[in-house]
């Protein structure tokens, strides 16, 4: 069991309710650390003490100023380009309805309540266009920054909380869902914020935190419903340090405020979900995906894993941050159950959850996680750097081995950057151009699958619909050149069986124009009578 404020049996007046410490801007905050013999805790705690006197960062906050503006920059830069599918489809469902119906309607999983009201408060502020939909996630990235911070320095040293925020100003996915008109970067906002809160609330054992804690899980809620398997954790994680004080006859120490805090956000969800609860209830229980054979937990992790490697620019840099990550969770899980819990858990319960609720999983899920990982990576370069150098007996070892890895990661996140800046997300003004340049007059222009609904509802383009694969047999038995625009093939073949061979018997494949969406790009194929 986890506990941050479990009494120790008292051996001494110079020891009486010891616990063991961890890191915040140069103080230490009370955490207990269960199950682990406290001659490894103090000496894993002096070691850190010992260590942050020689790597303390003076003002720190300036570092996170300088850093907010370069996070602010960097996800300015290209967010007027071209929207993709998820992005075109919010946008006519939801965006451009009154503000009325988009607060008591609720269209399906695609709608992120909060973002919807945010987006169309700004669309209305400075028009339409992909830049105003977009700037209530770019404000929730840059906002991510220093929350970050704040989080880092509460469970570490300051300048692992600089790197961490660092490493997640120029972070390639990071930066791609900032520019997302999608409410991800906001889920990520509140993950960190309320976490802040929690754990201020368990140091402190004061009200306010979890009062403040309420509101966050409110609003993050009515963001995204992925936040509940975020509160969730917390739940357990609360429940478990009350169950241990019962256990060990200290009985529980306010435990009221945290019930306050759960209370308080579970009535804002209930309050902000009021008008559209019933419509939100019979779509989950009653509407079940159509994307459950293509969307699995095994094609999630492969995507993962794709676009991992994407953010560090080669598989062996993924394969050496997998093993930083390794020993950042070991070092967080010797220093505090409760904070690797923190970190942990969720990811653990959105896995579940994702699979019971609908049985399908997206990697964009676990993006809310984002500022836990980079958190434990970056405690992996030090603990890396550290263990090495006390095999070699050299601190100088140590100090080289850091600078090295942190300079590697950051240069590898920034690099990656530029195919972010190079491409737009799902390239559909670039195949309208294409085609309209190259077509002659009487050629057939069709879309299939997923191109069809941005081209004809968003572009206007008023090209043939295929629906199946023997209606585009059909439409090649016009004696007339054809031109095909689609996108995301597996999804095309997944809906209407059959087609992919009729693509690749009947049609050349003529141009291909890339995005950074996965599985993303828009292929434009041929036919020749």
């Amino acid at each position: 069991m986890f506990s941050p404020h479990r009494r120790q049996p008292a051996a001494s007046h110079g020891e009486r309710d010891w616990q063991p410490p961890c890191y915040t801007e140069g103080r230490f905050y009370l955490l207990k650390i269960n199950n682990v013999p406290n001659q490894l805790i103090t000496a894993t705690v002096n070691k850190r003490q010992t260590d942050s006197r020689s790597q303390q960062l003076p003002h720190p906050w300036i570092w996170i100023a300088g850093l907010t503006i370069l996070a602010a920059c960097l996800r300015a830069i290209g967010m007027n380009r071209g929207l993709w599918w998820d992005e075109i489809y919010f946008l006519i469902i939801s965006v451009r309805h009154p503000l009325s119906e988009i607060i008591t309607i609720f269209p399906g999983d695609t709608q992120h309540p909060l973002y919807s009201i945010l987006a169309k408060l700004t669309v209305v502020a400075f028009g339409e266009h992909p830049w105003t939909l977009r700037l209530p996630a770019v404000f929730f990235g840059v906002a991510s920054i220093p929350t970050l911070y704040w989080l880092g320095a509460s469970v570490t040293r300051r300048i692992e909380a600089v790197l961490a925020a660092a490493l997640l100003a120029i972070s390639y996915h990071h930066v791609w869902f900032s520019q997302n008109a999608r409410g991800y970067t906001a889920l990520a906002f509140w993950t960190l914020l309320s976490t802040c809160f929690l754990l201020r609330g368990l140091q402190t054992g004061r009200r306010v935190p979890f009062i403040l804690y309420g509101l966050t899980i409110g609003l993050g809620v009515y963001t995204h419903l992925t936040m509940m398997f975020v509160v969730a954790s917390h739940v357990l994680i609360c429940a478990g340090d009350v169950a241990a004080g019962w256990q060990n006859g200290s009985g529980p120490r306010n435990w009221k405020f945290p019930l306050q805090g759960f209370l308080t956000g579970g009535a804002l969800t209930v309050l902000l979900y009021a008008p559209i609860l019933t419509q939100v209830q019979n779509f989950f229980l009653h509407r079940p995906s159509s994307m459950r054979a293509v969307s699995t937990p095994g094609w999630a992790l492969w995507e993962t894993l794709r676009g991992l490697t994407l953010g560090f620019g080669t598989t062996a840099a993924l394969f050496g941050a997998t093993v930083l990550v390794t020993f950042g969770a070991w070092s967080y899980f010797k220093q505090s159950r409760l904070i690797f819990a923190l970190f942990a858990l969720p990811g653990v319960l959105t896995a579940l959850g994702a699979v019971v609720a609908r049985g399908t999983m997206y990697p964009r899920f676990y993006f809310s996680l984002i500022g836990f990982a980079v958190l434990v990576l970056i405690r992996g370069v030090f603990a890396f750097s550290e263990w090495i150098g006390m095999t070699t007996r050299s601190q100088r070892v140590t100090t080289v081995l850091t600078a090295v890895l942190m300079t590697c990661l950051l240069t590898a996140s920034g690099v990656s950057l530029l195919r972010n800046y190079r491409y737009p997300k799902q390239d559909f003004e670039g195949a309208i151009q294409f085609v309209d340049s190259h077509r002659s007059n009487g050629e057939i222009v069709a879309t299939a699958g997923a191109s069809t609904y941005p081209m004809r509802q968003y572009y206007g383009k008023s090209w043939e619909v295929i629906e199946n694969a023997s209606g585009l047999q059909e439409i090649c038995r016009q004696g007339r050149p054809v031109w095909l625009v689609y996108t995301f093939p597996r999804y095309l073949e997944a809906a209407m069986p059959g087609i992919s061979d009729v693509i690749r018997k009947e049609f050349k494949i003529v141009q291909v124009l890339p995005g950074t969406l996965g599985d993303g790009n828009l292929f434009i194929a041929r036919f020749q009578p």
